[in-house]
């Protein structure tokens, strides 16, 4: 049945128990008893003097109007709320607001009233009515009032989180936009000094093959065509970072690996930070490799970022079927450092969007980007991390696991892309 047929039905059905009631107090004589004329009017009260007559009856007709408005208001609010689940629980508060808000209003009229008909014992029993309205409504309240404010507190908090995230994700975007632009500078200027690099190794292999130059410039020559083959090497493997995969390819995990590490050698070496590989790779991965390098790069960036100076991390890579699949066989690649551990508080969120405890400096992009592509490559990720109040040995761990080749896998990551899926 439609909502404004059931809606009109309960008012013909309030409306004709009201008849019915006025009927049978007519018919036993209370409702004579209530309109009694015994009494004098409330004008006498008031000394019979205009201006304090007046003054009373158009401060009790505003009181009952504004009474009157306020009930309507709470019923019309209760009307639009009513269809929203989670705050039916409350409705009930606005209707007995109404109901008790009304009855007051009633009172003030029935101030009004007696000052010309002296009708006292209906303007008691209005007051009656008002008491039965206004005491329970102070109970229920008092009684849902702790409940109340902490949802009201709660909703509050969420706005502010609301706002905050959305500051956040402005701030995210912005800083995202100008990594794409500094990458695309980058590939651009990898792609332009390729050539000149390949020419000018070209050149010194010649020169150090020419059996005129003496041993010595020979040498020379050698060292410096490796180097400038390795500057070659660094700008091919910046170029690859910035080229999307089409579709997963046949890859070396430890040649990947060791062109990701290749990259970040420098920043190592200035920051005193020691790293032990242990690669252990002899199948190949058909995996989409500008992800995985991506993924790697991620990683060991943060693992640096952790530890600052003055540390160490350990790149593992090694043969592992499947926790889900015991028949699947893949790679498991762990990251691990000896930083200071995240803090309990902030796990949860680890992978959560625009999440980052780098202040300014983060963008809370890597970690769920990093949980996306793993994702796309049929993977999982996981971490465990440990603080100096948990242990002795602080530090962070992150363990990926990818099949041999990439397998449609089940994942919530886009019904709840804001939700973790680490294990602590």
């Amino acid at each position: 049945m439609p909502p404004r047929i059931v809606a009109l039905r309960r008012l013909l059905l309030a409306a004709a128990l009201t008849i019915a009631g006025l009927e049978v107090l007519a018919h036993t004589g209370v409702l004579a008893a209530l309109l009694s004329p015994h009494y004098l009017p409330h004008r006498f009260c008031y000394l019979q003097q205009p201006w304090l007559v007046w003054t009373n009856v158009c401060m009790d007709g505003l009181i009952a109007i504004s009474y009157a408005w306020i009930f309507v208001s709470l019923f019309w609010v209760a009307g639009k709320l009513r269809s929203i689940q989670d705050l039916r629980n409350y409705i009930w508060i606005l209707i007995a607001f109404g109901t008790f808000i009304v009855a007051c209003g009633a009172t003030h009229m029935m101030e009004l009233v007696t000052v010309w008909w002296p009708v006292y014992p209906a303007a008691a029993a209005v007051k009656i009515l008002c008491a039965t309205a206004s005491v329970p409504t102070a109970v229920l309240f008092a009684r849902a009032a702790p409940a109340l404010a902490a949802n009201v507190r709660q909703f509050l908090e969420m706005l502010s989180t609301t706002r905050e995230e959305k500051d956040q994700a402005v701030r995210s975007l912005v800083a995202s936009e100008n990594l794409v632009v500094a990458g695309r500078i980058s590939a651009s200027i990898s792609h332009e000094i390729k050539n000149p690099l390949e020419t000018a190794g070209n050149l010194l292999y010649l020169l150090a093959a020419d059996r005129r130059m003496p041993n010595d410039l020979a040498a020379m020559a050698k060292t410096a065509s490796a180097e400038l083959k390795r500057a070659e090497d660094i700008a091919q493997s910046n170029l690859a970072l910035f080229r999307r995969s089409s579709a997963p390819k046949p890859l070396s995990l430890s040649e990947l690996v060791n062109s990701v590490m290749d990259l970040q050698k420098a920043q190592l070496l200035e920051r005193g930070i020691a790293v032990e590989r242990r690669l252990r790779a002899p199948l190949p991965l058909k995996a989409y490799s500008t992800e995985l390098r991506q993924i790697l790069i991620n990683l060991i960036q943060n693992a640096m970022a952790a530890i600052g100076s003055r540390g160490r991390i350990l790149v593992r890579v090694q043969l592992r079927r499947s926790l889900e699949n015991v028949g699947q066989q893949g790679y498991s690649i762990t990251i691990a450092d000896t930083g200071p551990g995240i803090d309990r508080q902030h796990r949860p969120r680890l992978f959560t969007l625009f999440f980052t405890t780098k202040g300014e400096q983060g963008t809370g992009l890597g970690l769920w980007l990093v949980r996306s592509m793993v994702e796309k490559q049929g993977g999982r990720i996981l971490f465990r991390s440990r603080t100096a109040n948990e242990c002795d040995k602080p530090g962070t761990i992150f363990n990926i696991w990818i099949p041999l080749e990439p397998t449609t896998i089940t994942t919530t990551a886009g019904a709840n892309a804001l939700s973790p899926i680490a294990v602590t």
